[in-house]
């Protein structure tokens, strides 16, 4: 198995990587593959039929009747602050947080997957209800981790690190869905040993600052090195301020969130391409009638594991939202 060697002589290795990507860097076009099938995940049930590699981190399912646990896909009657599904009723959805202040869920497959010419993901998300934090993220990790936990939640949406957390085990590709606005930005001690070329813009390495309602891609990483920063559909229009700092905005058409789940649901697409810069492309539907809309291209500096694991985190503060999930798939290209 490729092991991919993150940041281990600290951040030379990692800024040797990114310098070499050419200016064409990309992969074969995915699709001109054939997909096959790794994961197909509604989420709509009870759990009966989840995977045993499958661990919840007190995240819940809001179609199952038994309370086990919080590292069970159990009830989400116990999780249940604010507007969230009626608990029992199916077809329901992955909760990660109920609309409660500092909490957190984190939903894992410490399965690997296998990578054979890219990958691709797709999967629904509801972000409302609450005041808008933190966010989703959805991972990527070396399918030679032991994947038994996120990173540092928070700005961080349990993939990147923090000043007090590290990130996520053997972490190659984060996507942040980011209401609050904090992914986006180099504060609370993301970014550490990235190149200047892939880190935050000045205005976001504001400690105060923040871009709400962006979408947004971070690097490998390992512990509090790396996780740094490849993409963002943050602007450097100022749009407003709040206490102590700047807000920053985003060219999206419709927000990332909404107030009521029956206007929540956007669905995303994440590819992965093939090759030694793998070309990644995030795609959203607002369900506004234009389709798919392409947010964000960019280039991974290392070559993608020949397995991955994956994960999706959420967490809660003194703002809040609640945080749903459905109908997750993964797909990989064969020739």
């Amino acid at each position: 198995m490729k092991r991919i060697a993150i940041l281990g002589a600290g951040s030379m290795l990692l800024a040797a990587a990114l310098a070499a990507i050419p200016a064409t860097a990309g992969a074969q076009d995915a699709t001109e593959l054939t997909k096959k099938m790794l994961v197909d995940a509604p989420m709509t049930g009870d759990g009966s039929n989840f995977s045993k590699d499958a661990i919840s981190l007190d995240a819940c399912l809001t179609g199952a009747t038994e309370i086990l646990g919080t590292n069970y896909f159990d009830s989400c009657a116990d999780q249940a602050v604010g507007p969230v599904p009626e608990s029992g009723k199916q077809p329901g959805y992955l909760q990660l947080t109920d609309a409660s202040e500092y909490n957190d869920g984190a939903a894992i497959l410490n399965r690997a997957l296998p990578n054979k010419g890219g990958i691709e993901v797709t999967f629904a998300q509801y972000q409302y209800g609450g005041t808008g934090a933190d966010g989703i993220s959805f991972f990527l990790v070396d399918g030679g981790t032991d994947l038994t936990e996120p990173g540092a939640l928070g700005g961080s949406l349990g993939y990147a690190q923090n000043k007090n957390f590290d990130g996520v085990d053997g972490g190659y590709l984060g996507l942040g869905l980011d209401a609050w606005g904090n992914f986006s930005a180099d504060t609370e001690g993301r970014g550490q040993g990235c190149p200047e070329d892939y880190r935050a813009p000045s205005y976001l390495s504001v400690n105060t600052n923040k871009a709400p309602d962006n979408v947004a891609l971070r690097g490998p990483g390992e512990g509090r090195n790396g996780y740094c920063l490849l993409a963002t559909t943050a602007t450097d229009e100022k749009i407003g301020e709040y206490t102590g700092g700047d807000v920053y905005g985003t060219n999206f058409p419709e927000s990332l969130r909404s107030e009521t789940l029956a206007d929540a649901k956007r669905l995303v697409k994440l590819k992965v391409g093939g090759g030694e810069n793998p070309k990644v492309t995030v795609d959203l539907d607002f369900l506004n009638g234009a389709g798919w809309e392409r947010v964000l291209e960019t280039t991974v500096p290392f070559a993608a594991p020949d397995t991955f694991k994956i994960g999706f985190a959420s967490s809660t503060g003194s703002h809040t939202d609640v945080h749903l999930i459905r109908h997750l798939r993964v797909e990989t290209f064969v020739e």
